[in-house]
């Protein structure tokens, strides 16, 4: 579903409906979720209005957003934006953690996760520009995905090893699943 508000498309994924169906039927974690996904869109939406990028598209949905901006956009812009979400991520967590334990817990995760320097993450987005900021295209093309290589091995080992620790909670397995397909995905474009 594509909406226009503003000027701007924004994109709600067939999913979003549902997330706020099961609000319905799973408690406050769903609507604790949602808040710590918008804080840190929404820091990414700011950062990159306050740096100038004009948005062309908004795409919601249950996991996050993904914003599309008009233009070639400098390395040193990209990295700016990408690290804005993860650091207000972390900083809304910390200003919280007396208030709900939920939202700090969440918050946090979210925020560290996105750190990942995997291509579907912000921590991969970061990396990209940064190491292309440095590096000649086919050699940092090489170096990043090295990087995004090792780190989701070692998710994947981490996920492994959870799962029997846990006994046989699979949860983290699924989120490396969707992690890889992404990065696949990402990498592909």
């Amino acid at each position: 579903m594509i909406y226009i508000y503003f000027g701007r498309k924004f994109r709600l994924s067939v999913l979003v409906p549902l997330l706020i169906f099961l609000r319905f039927y799973s408690g406050d974690s769903v609507l604790t979720a949602a808040a710590a996904v918008i804080i840190h869109e929404a820091a990414h939406f700011t950062a990159g209005a306050a740096l100038g990028l004009k948005t062309e598209t908004v795409t919601l949905s249950p996991l996050g957003a993904d914003i599309k901006y008009r233009g070639v956009i400098p390395y040193k812009t990209e990295t700016a934006v990408a690290l804005s979400g993860p650091l207000v991520s972390i900083i809304a967590a910390f200003a919280a953690r007396f208030i709900s334990y939920d939202f700090f817990t969440v918050s946090l995760i979210y925020g560290l996760l996105n750190l990942l320097p995997v291509p579907c993450f912000d921590g991969g987005r970061a990396l990209n520009a940064l190491v292309f900021l440095f590096a000649p295209y086919r050699t940092a093309d090489v170096i990043c995905s090295v990087i995004s290589t090792v780190f989701l091995i070692l998710l994947y080992l981490f996920s492994v090893f959870i799962l029997f620790y846990t006994s046989f909670n699979a949860s983290l397995l699924f989120i490396c699943a969707y992690i890889f397909v992404k990065s696949y995905i990402k990498m592909a474009n």
